[in-house]
């Protein structure tokens, strides 16, 4: 399997029926084979070869999947660089990946990235979509206008390499995962497996394209040859009219969007039923909130446990809801779980330990990175780094990261079951805690804390309200009110940056 060969069966299948519809413009299945033919074909005349790593930067519109078919149909390697990154960041990762071609949207975030490189691209392997009119690169559309519509003449194997996901983390230098075209591919059939999608969707995805999450989505949905619709920014007003409007049948949400919606004023005035699907990812919703979501917004509510590396390892819907509210569901059909101590070997169900799985959805391993490669994929086991358990239903509960673990006077305390009683607090907004050094305890719990507008609350309070429903070492030794929380482009709270913070 390859992900290029889901074109041009679409293209036959599905030739008229649009395949991205964004602020821009609407292409058909056939138009974005016969597109992605010609950049597969430009590139190819430039020197590009099967193997070399083209970085593209795009933010959310078709040209993003353009490339990346484009690019899967010649063999070529795409690394998604994040328009978001300061040049610094972009300097460091352009040496770290060496790409021969570079594509990328001329817009605002993108100017220094443009810059650098001018620096270490030749013009025609430079590509910019919305050119600036400047000598040192080759504009998008004149590149696909100057070659043939023909499939490219490049053989490519199940087993070839076919993208870079960077993955952030909480600090160090980002990491490569490394995937290949079948694994890939087999992420894109297991969305039809596990959420029963199909060549009719009709998805709207307003998660950034070049997070991993957004992305991977849409393109299973392409795969099979459904519509996507894609809004760059998440707006209530244009979110619930499009899904109204062109009677979306599928999308996907990150907690914090969920809570922009139901605190919209005009959710219940907008129709939601041709709605059969409402995916959740970047975080784990609350039974209160999930409830209201089935209620408000739809009532087929899938949240997935998923990673980068591993792909998705369980999924929770309605009816699980009902049994193991506050777990993240059983494991799906191509997922063997394994709960392991800190010898490796497999805990009884019940005992807390790493979350370890085997699966065909993981990836190769991490580019140009040897040892976190052999410690993500030691003893034939894929480590997540999560600590949680398997009960003896056959649901899982994530307790919280390994890396995040606080070590409070010798005991293991996880920031996420805190703050999980915090937000139950009728004051709080919003909350996350890290852990800090400490002369007495070695590591300390602190809290930071957003209230409520208008609401009053002191840290002893906060503090008693822990020691009611926790141990009282798990209490936070110290709470930080804050007017908002640094989160990252998922909605995901930035727990390098609240270090920082705490010093």
């Amino acid at each position: 399997m390859i992900i290029g060969e889901a074109l041009p069966r679409n293209a036959q299948h599905f030739a008229t029926k649009p395949a991205i519809v964004d602020h821009k413009k609407s292409i058909t299945h056939r138009d974005l084979h016969l597109r992605t033919n010609r950049l597969g074909n430009y590139l190819v005349k430039q020197g590009v070869r099967k193997g070399d790593r083209v970085a593209v930067s795009c933010g959310s519109r078709s040209e993003h999947f353009e490339m990346l078919f484009g690019l899967a149909k010649i063999g070529a390697i795409a690394v998604p660089f994040d328009y978001n990154w300061s040049a610094q960041e972009c300097a460091a990762m352009l040496k770290f990946f060496e790409p021969s071609s570079f594509i990328l949207e001329s817009r605002a975030q993108t100017q220094d990235l443009f810059a650098l490189a001018k620096e270490h691209i030749d013009a025609d392997k430079l590509l910019v979509i919305d050119n600036p009119g400047v000598a040192a690169n080759t504009p998008y559309e004149q590149a696909l206008a100057s070659v043939s519509a023909d499939e490219p003449e490049i053989a490519v194997d199940g087993k070839d390499l076919f993208l870079v996901m960077i993955t952030s983390g909480t600090t160090g230098f980002p990491k490569g995962c490394q995937i290949d075209h079948e694994t890939y591919a087999l992420r894109s059939i297991n969305n039809a497996i596990t959420k029963g999608l199909s060549e009719d969707e009709r998805a709207l995805i307003t998660l950034p394209l070049h997070f991993n999450a957004g992305r991977g989505s849409m393109m299973g949905v392409l795969y099979l040859g459904g519509t996507v619709f894609i809004q760059e920014k998440f707006d209530e007003e244009r979110f619930l009219g499009t899904l109204q409007n062109e009677r979306i049948t599928y999308t996907i949400l990150v907690p914090t969007l969920c809570h922009r919606l139901l605190r919209y004023p005009d959710l219940d005035r907008f129709d939601k039923s041709s709605l059969q699907y409402l995916g959740i990812t970047g975080g784990h919703l609350s039974r209160d909130v999930a409830n209201e979501v089935m209620e408000r917004i739809c009532p087929q509510l899938y949240e997935a446990y998923a990673s980068t590396d591993c792909g998705q390892i369980t999924i929770i819907g309605p009816e699980d809801r009902n049994i193991a509210p506050e777990t993240v569901g059983k494991p799906i059909w191509c997922v063997l779980l394994k709960i392991a101590g800190d010898d490796r070997r497999e805990l009884p169900r019940g005992q807390e330990g790493e979350i370890c799985v085997r699966t065909p959805l993981a990836i190769q391993g991490y580019y140009n990175n040897a040892q976190a490669t052999e410690e993500f994929l030691s003893d034939g086991w894929c480590h997540t780094g999560d600590i949680g358990f398997y009960d003896k239903k056959g649901y899982l509960t994530v307790s919280g990261r390994k890396k995040n673990m606080i070590k409070s006077g010798g005991i293991s305390v996880f920031p996420e079951e805190i703050e999980d009683v915090l937000r139950k607090h009728p004051e709080v907004a919003d909350v996350a805690v890290i852990g800090f050094k400490s002369s007495e305890w070695g590591e300390a719990v602190k809290a930071f804390v957003v209230l409520n507008t208008g609401a009053k609350c002191d840290a002893d309070s906060l503090i008693a309200f822990c020691k009611s429903s926790l141990a009282s070492y798990k209490a936070p030794k110290m709470i930080e009110f804050v007017t908002r929380l640094p989160r990252t482009g998922l909605g995901k709270i930035d727990r390098g940056k609240l270090a920082s913070i705490a010093g």
